[in-house]
């Protein structure tokens, strides 16, 4: 019994347990709150009106796939440069990696108004300004995420889970009074804007005094960065496409009115991911330190997965028992209720979503970098199959349930072919 308990208060005690923790009750309280500034808006804006903010939110989440594929070679590149107590190194990637990002983040944000033509015929939004504002929402995002990516860096999750906190509350009364005094989408839109730069001026406070040591050289060259930065790119943007892309195309070959109403559908799914995003988002630092230091870490990614797997299962089980009441709790019944019958299949989708996410972010974590094709094969599949046959809802959730179960098993496939060929196992010390 003794042994059971100590086994337990280990476990308990695992970097990756607590690191989760504090990460998991940042980001779930923030993601609760934005969920509620979701539901306010589902409430509060017309169906056609909540199918245009969904577009939008699944524009924002595809424009800043830069930006997390970038905080992931950060997050990589710094956590060595701590762990091997490099602060003068850490200091100079900080000033290299923000001119980077401004240099990106302009250069995306004249691209999307230079194709907004091309962008307002297909998902029909003939506002500019709405488009403005969203790729400025994106370029603030940039500048949030690389003193985030600093913070994770350094493994101070208790911090990031109170960043994110704060954030959450940010966004959310932002939000409500924005869209009260008459702003509806703008204010939607502009409340992210605004929090974006408040959380960039707020992480930077807690970051200042490891970023402004006496800069020391630093051997990074252009081309291992872009080596790892390109792949990662691509398996963030492919993997994060599962869950945009099909509501882009909702938003172009169905009604606005049916659009909306899968835009709070998909944000009632994406409630399991809000649960198990921050397991990720600590394995990842953890895995790349223990990599770097030549330590184990293969029992670290089994964690997280059977953590993953187990949350997601368990929110999906009472999506199947509770559809009606899930949707009538979070966006208030009505129209909403012809989704409860996909609730429970939307479910399975964003399980092996979630479980796909752990594999992808281990593989970028110990430079698998072949892992970017294989993700950016079958999101393009989804987006075939989806643009082919789309005849209504159910078919493009069981697409994306389909596609996203192949794409698992070669995730599967590649890692057992990992502890094959290189003998993880064995030959870790």
């Amino acid at each position: 019994m003794n042994d059971i308990k100590n086994k337990l208060k280990t476990v308990l005690k695992h970097e990756l347990i607590t690191g989760s923790f504090y990460i998991f009750i940042g980001t779930t309280f923030s993601s609760f709150l934005a969920f509620l500034l979701n539901v306010y808006f589902a409430r509060e804006l017309t169906y056609a009106q909540y199918g245009i903010l969904a577009s939008l939110s699944s524009l924002i989440a595809l424009l800043i796939i830069p930006s997390s594929s970038l905080s992931a070679v950060i997050v990589k590149y710094a956590t060595v440069f701590y762990a091997k107590n490099e602060t003068g190194k850490a200091s100079e990637f900080y000033k290299k990696s923000i001119i980077s990002l401004l240099l990106f983040s302009v250069i995306i944000n004249i691209f999307t108004l230079l194709i907004f033509p091309l962008i307002s015929d297909f998902l029909k939004i003939e506002d500019i300004l709405l488009i403005l504002l969203t790729t400025l929402s994106v370029s603030a995002f940039y500048f949030a995420t690389l003193n985030k990516s600093f913070i994770q860096s350094l493994l101070r999750f208790k911090l990031l889970g109170f960043i994110y906190i704060v954030s959450g509350i940010g966004k959310l009364t932002s939000g409500v009074v924005l869209v009260m005094l008459g702003f509806n989408i703008y204010g939607a839109i502009l409340s992210i804007l605004i929090f974006s730069f408040i959380d960039y001026f707020i992480t930077l406070i807690f970051i200042k005094n490891n970023i402004n040591k006496k800069r020391e050289p630093i051997e990074i060259g252009i081309k291992p960065f872009v080596y790892y930065a390109g792949p990662t790119a691509l398996s963030l943007f492919a993997l994060s496409s599962f869950i945009a892309t099909d509501v882009l195309l909702v938003k172009h070959f169905f009604s606005s009115v049916e659009a909306g109403l899968y835009g709070g559908l998909s944000l009632v799914g994406k409630v399991i991911f809000y649960f198990t995003g921050p397991i990720a988002l600590a394995m990842f630092p953890l895995i790349v330190k223990k990599h770097a230091m030549n330590e184990k870490y293969n029992g670290l990614f089994i964690l997280s997965l059977i953590l993953v797997t187990s949350a997601s299962l368990l929110i999906t089980l009472i999506y199947f028992i509770f559809p009606d009441f899930i949707i009538s709790l979070f966006l208030g019944g009505n129209e909403y209720l012809k989704m409860s019958q996909y609730l429970g299949m939307f479910g399975i989708f964003l399980t092996i979503y979630s479980i796909n996410f752990i594999f992808v972010n281990f593989f970028l974590s110990i430079k698998k970098i072949f892992v970017s094709f294989i993700v950016l094969f079958f999101a393009f599949i989804q987006v075939i199959f989806i643009y082919l046959h789309h005849n209504h809802i159910g078919q493009i959730i069981n697409i994306s349930i389909l596609v996203s179960v192949l794409l698992m098993i070669s995730l599967v496939l590649y890692y057992l072919k990992l502890i094959d060929v290189r003998n993880i196992y064995k030959t870790e010390k």
